[in-house]
């Protein structure tokens, strides 16, 4: 696989004992850190990116985070971390599938059992 100069593929961060779920999905990416020098997130298998614009900045945090901490694989394990920092919108998201595709996809991970790289893209 080429990868760009401006692309990173996640190492998986030392972790902590320390929660960075706290309550409520802007209290949540608040602990999470700066995306700045990110431009994307994506899932190459899937054909899936989420861009660093505005209405889509807590999901690229969210996925960013999970790439850290897991390794560059969304997981069954990462996936569910990855509902509890969305917290509150978790719930209009099982009334309304499709309403928030950035979730649907962690619900089908945690469903299928599947695992997929999930690449950093930095600016």
């Amino acid at each position: 696989m080429m990868l760009s100069r401006n692309t990173i593929v996640a190492t998986p961060a030392r972790q902590t004992a320390r929660s960075v779920v706290a309550h409520g999905l802007k209290e949540n990416v608040a602990k999470l850190a700066p995306i700045t020098d990110v431009a994307a997130v994506r899932i190459p298998a899937l054909n899936w990116q989420v861009p660093n614009v505005e209405g889509k900045k807590a999901s690229v945090a969210i996925y960013a985070h999970l790439a850290s901490k897991y390794g560059g694989q969304l997981t069954a394990a990462a996936a569910q971390e990855g509902l509890e920092l969305y917290d509150e919108v978790v719930a209009d998201a099982r009334a309304r599938p499709g309403a928030h595709p950035n979730i649907d996809l962690l619900f089908q991970v945690i469903a299928d059992g599947s695992s997929h790289q999930l690449v950093v893209d930095k600016q």
